[in-house]
């Protein structure tokens, strides 16, 4: 069985497969170094969650999972345009109600900086949302 967070990260991950800018480049939890073959980008990941009781007698847990989507180009003289555009694709994209098991994803806010931990320096746009979603307290890989 697969726990809900990840079915909700591959829902995400192939709702913004595709995109103009970004197209099949789109990688779930990558941990090593981006080449330049690789950008433009999309990185998704599943961060930290919050989980409460809501019903003490069957233990339904209401999990709020932070996801994020970033963006990830090249730093070029129009870095701020490109990162403007990937981001214009990828909120129309996670316009739903629900992905993989998730009641609610909502956008909390973006971030843009500079990394230069790369090959070569790039821009990075982060897109935060919360996920919430509902499980049974023995069961985290069966949505409710």
């Amino acid at each position: 069985m697969t726990h809900v967070r990840r079915s909700i990260r591959e829902a995400v991950a192939s709702a913004v497969t595709g995109l103009a800018t970004t197209g099949a480049r789109v990688y779930q939890s990558r941990i090593f170094t981006l080449r330049d073959a690789d950008l433009p980008c999309l990185l998704i990941n599943t961060d930290d969650e919050a989980i409460s009781n809501v019903n003490l007698g069957s233990q339904v847990l209401e999990r709020q999972l932070t996801l994020t989507v970033r963006c990830v180009a090249k730093a070029t003289a129009n870095l701020d345009d490109t990162l403007d555009q990937m981001i214009e694709e990828v909120e129309p994209a996670l316009n739903s109600a629900s992905f993989g098991g998730a009641k609610n994803l909502q956008l909390q806010g973006i971030n843009v900086e500079m990394v230069d931990t790369l090959d070569k320096p790039a821009g990075v746009a982060t897109l935060t949302f919360t996920a919430t979603y509902y499980t049974a307290g023995h069961a985290p890989g069966v949505p409710l």
